[in-house]
This record gives structure tokens, C-alpha cells and sequence, in this order.
């Protein structure tokens, strides 16, 4: 039963999955994208459809170091990405539920996330965690939820495969988007 209720929180703070489809270049002026991420439905029974469908929208403003962005994927997501290097950046974000749906009186659930970004030539390697918790007045519940993505660009498209675990379950999502930039 656990598992289904983080499942859950999982799923209504768009962390499952949490599409990166963002190389390890942080941004050069503006950029937009569009997407979709399909995955197995976590929740699925004989009479519920057995793949999931998420709509993903991002933008990111950077200076080529130092990358501000925000995406929604049923969750809102803000985050900064860091370049280290040719190839290598540091990512890290927080996501919150959208305003309409369940009663939040109880708390509402937040994903802290982080990882790195690795690859060039076109690819990318992402490794990252999720710091996963409902927070109230008494401290909330949190757990730990890993993520591992990998994927391809060019300059106006990206594709991604990741796996997310941690709760006694693997879920593999795959994503697409079509990046647009308006770069100086």
C-alpha cells in the first residue's frame, strides 16, 4: 500500500517521469520546447489503458554557464542547471503539483530533484535522485526515488529513454521534443 501512495504522489507531482530532454549545454538566450513522454500506466487494470500520455512544454533562459528553466508535465517544475564544463552540467529542481485536483489540506507533495548531465556529440547521460515528500506542521513524510536518462539531440529535436525506481518498481518512460531557440 506504500508503494501505491508514493506511486501516487509520484505520479500528481510529474515525477513519474520527470522527462529531462535538456543536454548538458545549459541555454545560449531563450529556448522553448514541446513534447510528449509515454510510459506504462503505473495504475492500469484490465479496463484502463496500459500507456500513460503526457503533454510536456519547457523553457530556459542562459547565458551558455548558467541555465534558469521551467517545464510542466502535469507537474510544475522549476529549476537551474549549471555547466561544469565541455559536455558536463549539474542540474537540479523543484516540483510542485499543478493548483487544480486533489484536496491539499493535508500537505502539499514536492519533488526535490538532482543529478548530472554528461555526454556531447549529440548524446546525453543523466543520473539523478528525488527527494519525494508531502511536508506538514510535524516534519511530512519523504522518501528517495532515483532516475536515469538517455538521450539524443540536434539543435531544434531531442529524445530521451529513462527508467525511474525506488518504490518497489521500475517505470521506463520514453520522450520527445522539438526544441525552438531565440538565441542573441
Amino acid at each position: 500500500m506504500r508503494a501505491l501512495v508514493w506511486g501516487l504522489v509520484l505520479l500528481l507531482t510529474a515525477c513519474v517521469p520527470v522527462a529531462m530532454l535538456r543536454p548538458p549545454e545549459p541555454a545560449r538566450g531563450l529556448e522553448a520546447s514541446l513534447g510528449v513522454s509515454l510510459f506504462a500506466n503505473p495504475f492500469a487494470n484490465q479496463d484502463q489503458y496500459p500507456v500513460l500520455l503526457l503533454p510536456y512544454l519547457a523553457v530556459a533562459q542562459g547565458d551558455g554557464q548558467v541555465e534558469f528553466n521551467f517545464s510542466i508535465q502535469w507537474g510544475l517544475r522549476g529549476g537551474v542547471k549549471l555547466g561544469l564544463g565541455p559536455g558536463l552540467a549539474l542540474d537540479a529542481g523543484l516540483t510542485v503539483p499543478p493548483l487544480f485536483g486533489p484536496d491539499w489540506s493535508q500537505g502539499v507533495p514536492v519533488v526535490l530533484d538532482g543529478g548530472a548531465i554528461l555526454g556531447g556529440d549529440g548524446f546525453y547521460f543523466s543520473p539523478r535522485v528525488h527527494l519525494i515528500g508531502v511536508p506538514t506542521s510535524g516534519g511530512g513524510s519523504w522518501e528517495w526515488a532515483w532516475q536515469a536518462s538517455l538521450g539524443t539531440y540536434r539543435r531544434d529535436w531531442v529524445a530521451e529513454v529513462g527508467a525511474l525506481g525506488g518504490f518497489g518498481r521500475i517505470l521506463i518512460h520514453l520522450s520527445a521534443a522539438w526544441r525552438f531557440g531565440i538565441a542573441p
